[in-house]
């Protein structure tokens, strides 16, 4: 598994990861420790604990935990929570983390990671909430702390410790950002300390074959998985923009990544519920497909030719189009496969040209080929 993969790489993670929780933690946890650079060793009595603040990792889950393991950082969360519902804990709650950007704060409260984004919406999952509530709940219990949000606040409010009135730290954080669901999320706190599980949501939607910022190259198997009541249809939006749409289970749509530049995008799926209403869910993945390449031509560099000529060209990966030029003029294009170029010579004078045949995709051409061609006349 990818995400093990990279955990494994970083000598004795995984050993450490293997380890049962501390005592702190009520729920299930993974332990592995921050690197000793990047907090407080002093001792905290639980007296202390007073807060539990709300961060948002701005990445993977797994890429926090390795950058929480990094003496550079210098920066830590006593508690990281994935997408998945999977909690890790990096700081004893009996330890100061540097998470805050207030030194106050951090010796006065414990700091919780959550994997996703601030400026994108959707990236947060129930399992997510429901993790993080569980926890909690568990520790708003143990240090006997009112669940309301004077207790239970974002790293957007911690206030800046050398500029009254500014907040987010003193690097002046927005996490967790508007997208950060509170009300579902307080509501579950709630549920959990009461000893109850939060009912599930009337519908939800998920993204099985994706996690965050997961490379995605080539024609690619996108499934949704609605959960809850009937839904109409679900819909496959990139970047914000419907590119397709599946009517029946199972909810999926072959989409070709080459349809959209190299480098990150987001990938939606918007359930329609048969009562009109609609839920989101997104990842932000990393489009990496091998440049276009032009492989051959049936047009040879110089040959004659005359009257309408069929050019068929031979790509490594589909473009939009492939497109042939007399002399910087176009002349012919094809935007499907096989890609036949058919090319009236009589537009051109006879004699020597220099023909262009280029592959476009979302408007520059990835490759080209010169020939030097001779038409002569009919």
């Amino acid at each position: 598994m990818r995400r093990l993969a990279v955990i494994a790489a970083v000598a004795g993670l995984a050993a450490a990861w293997a380890g049962s929780a501390t005592s702190e933690p009520r729920v299930t946890v993974h332990w592995l420790p921050a690197n000793g650079h990047n907090y407080a060793h002093v001792y905290r009595p639980g007296r202390l604990v007073r807060e539990i603040v709300i961060h948002v990792t701005e990445g993977t889950y797994f890429g926090t935990l390795l950058w929480f393991r990094n003496p550079r950082a210098r920066a830590s969360a006593n508690y990281v929570v994935s997408r998945d519902g999977e909690i890790t804990q990096m700081v004893s709650e009996r330890r100061v983390a540097w998470h805050a950007g207030n030194a106050w704060v951090n010796l006065h409260s414990i700091g919780i990671e959550h994997e996703g984004y601030v400026g994108i919406p959707y990236t947060f999952t129930d399992a997510e909430y429901r993790a993080s509530a569980e926890l909690v709940a568990s520790i708003m219990r143990h240090y006997v702390l009112p669940i309301d949000r004077r207790r239970l606040i974002g790293h957007s409010e911690v206030p800046d410790p050398n500029h009254p009135g500014q907040f987010g730290g003193y690097a002046h954080h927005t996490d967790p950002g508007r997208y950060w669901d509170w009300t579902r999320y307080i509501a579950y706190v709630r549920a959990y300390a009461a000893g109850r599980t939060p009912p599930p949501p009337a519908l939800d939607v998920t993204e099985p074959g994706l996690e965050l910022v997961q490379n995605v190259e080539g024609p690619f198997y996108w499934e949704a998985e609605p959960t809850g009541e009937d839904v109409q249809r679900v819909d496959f939006l990139v970047d914000g923009s419907v590119v397709g749409t599946s009517s029946v289970a199972p909810y999926a749509l072959d989409w070709d990544s080459a349809t959209v530049p190299n480098g990150r995008h987001v990938l939606t799926v918007r359930a329609v519920g048969v009562d009109g209403r609609t839920v989101d869910a997104s990842v932000v993945a990393a489009v990496s497909n091998p440049a276009v390449k032009i492989t051959g031509t049936s047009l040879l560099d110089g040959s004659s030719v005359t009257g309408v000529v069929p050019v068929t060209v031979s790509v490594t990966r589909a473009p939009q189009r492939i497109e042939l030029l007399v002399d910087g003029v176009l002349r012919a294009s094809a935007n499907q496969q096989p890609f036949v170029l058919q090319w009236d010579t009589a537009a051109d004078e006879p004699g020597w040209h220099l023909v262009t045949i280029r592959a476009v995709t979302h408007g520059y051409a990835f490759s080209a080929v010169n020939l030097a061609v001779e038409i002569t006349a009919p």
